[in-house]
């Protein structure tokens, strides 16, 4: 791989003219030793090898039809390295999107061939160390990029509970393997909501982390300001003894996380508990009167428990849709050989090399790439900063409240599972432009700040509803509490 030349002095003085510097020459002198130390580091960055020492391995095949009754497979394999552990034969589901050396990776999108990372996410290679069972890729939407499930070029990923309904996206397939029993557990990831909607549709329990607890290495970006990890799973314990595997990828934080247990203190209930009711959370023009009785009734039954209860508001919240629209300026650049030259190789400029055809992306995703062409740079530069201004309200407005209040709750989807779309509606009946289903879900991704949501009950169509709690940042073991004891009362 072709080193970075350290440049001249003569190049310091050029590039110094054009950034608008005026500078002595000690000045000068200065700015060349340091631009030789800093070319210094980019050589060591892009000459490190981040690829794991692999053994055999088991890696699959393409699903078989009789495993594959709601299209939530991408691919099946059987990869285990230890047999001991605190996940000893627990099966695992991975979003196609999340590295697994020597395993098939498509992100859902035809225009990506062939592509088979060389290395495992470090989130991976946490569970392999506890004894778990990589059993297989699961469907995931068209680069990552959808609330629904109807995107993938694997096909319709059908909701465990009404075939005829979404299951969610875009880790879709993640929550219907684990609503179908397929697994135990499954990885999603969640940029606006993609771990908790299809969790929330399906019936289980799922948690969009802290951003930056998880490491996102060798996950196919979105907005890397927003992605996170997060596990999905059938019980709130069982979610909270995977996050804690999970969270051990992430070493720099464990001074401040100690032994990542997230069970621990996950019995002791909401007694005295103060939570708090986002008005605006319900009233959303698509809110669905069921769906809001029934996430009400889950806050009543807390506070027969002990917990108390105030509504809020944060008005910003309703803006927070329009607020990620300036962030998916970045959501596609991964795609773009001006932001991945070819040589590199971390997860994004591998997949690059493997992309074919840009024609295959999604709607959505096509969406975003020309969002960007629309405005000129100034244009972008003034709406990107006008958004960061109120991302920073909002954000500033969820640490205040969380002063004051342990979670603040409101449904996780704010209407009911829409039907999948036929193939031969006009296009803007199958992939609609507004994307409401994250209406609240987005808001967490913004601030940062960790959300949960748990089912609370049933339409009487028999689709599950969630309830989403978002807390402090880092203490995700109190929304644990939280979400046992509302688990506690649906068993």
């Amino acid at each position: 791989m072709a080193a970075y030349i350290p440049p001249s002095v003569e190049s310091v003085k050029d590039a110094c003219k054009r950034a608008g510097y005026d500078l002595p020459e000690e000045e000068i002198h200065y700015q060349h030793q340091a631009a030789i130390g800093m070319m210094d580091s980019l050589n060591i960055l892009n000459n490190y090898d981040i690829n794991n020492s692999i053994e055999h391995r088991d890696i699959g095949e393409a699903p078989k039809p009789e495993v594959n009754t709601h299209n939530q497979w991408a691919w099946r394999c059987n990869i285990q390295t230890a047999k001991s552990g605190k996940l000893a034969n627990k099966k695992i589901g991975v979003k196609d999107c999340i590295a697994v050396a020597g395993v098939p990776m498509q992100v859902g999108c035809a225009g990506i061939v062939d592509y088979i990372p060389s290395y495992d996410s470090p989130c991976i290679t946490s569970l392999l160390n506890e004894g778990a069972i990589i059993a297989g890729k699961t469907n995931c939407e068209n680069a990552s990029f959808s609330p629904f499930s109807h995107t993938s070029c694997n096909g319709d990923v059908m909701n465990p509970h009404n075939k005829q309904k979404t299951a969610g996206g875009s880790s879709s397939g993640s929550g219907v393997c684990v609503a179908l029993g397929d697994v135990d557990m499954a990885i999603g990831t969640d940029t606006a909501g993609s771990v908790r909607l299809p969790s929330s549709y399906c019936g289980l329990v799922g948690m969009k982390v802290t951003t930056g607890l998880i490491p996102r290495i060798g996950v196919t970006p979105i907005v890397t300001s927003l992605d996170t990890v997060g596990p999905l799973t059938r019980t709130v314990k069982d979610n909270a003894l995977f996050l804690g595997i999970m969270a051990k990828s992430n070493k720099m934080l464990q001074p401040l996380l100690g032994d990542y247990d997230y069970s621990d203190g996950i019995e002791k209930g909401v007694q005295n508990m103060r939570l708090a009711v986002l008005k605006e959370g319900f009233e959303f023009e698509h809110s669905d009167p069921e769906v809001s009785s029934i996430v009400r009734k889950g806050i009543e039954n807390l506070s027969n428990l002990g917990a108390t209860f105030d509504e809020i508001s944060i008005p910003e919240v309703k803006i927070g849709l329009f607020a990620i629209t300036t962030n998916l300026f970045e959501a596609t650049y991964w795609l773009e050989d001006k932001y991945c030259p070819k040589g590199h190789k971390t997860l994004r400029y591998e997949i690059k090399e493997h992309f074919k055809d840009q024609n295959k992306l999604s709607h959505y995703a096509k969406s975003s790439t020309l969002l960007r062409y629309y405005l000129n740079e100034e244009e972008a530069d003034r709406l990107i900063e006008r958004s960061h201004d109120i991302v920073e309200v909002l954000k500033n407005k969820f640490i205040k409240k969380l002063e004051k209040y342990d979670a603040i709750c409101v449904p996780t989807i704010p209407g009911k599972a829409p039907s999948i779309p036929s193939k031969d509606l006009p296009l803007l009946d199958q992939f609609p432009t507004n994307l409401t289903a994250a209406s609240n879900t987005v808001a967490a991704n913004l601030t940062g700040h960790p959300s949960l949501t748990v089912n609370c009950g049933f339409t009487t169509e028999n689709m599950p509803v969630g309830i989403m709690f978002t807390g402090r940042y880092f203490d995700e073991r109190t929304l644990y509490r939280i979400g046992r004891a509302i688990e506690k009362l649906q068993n």
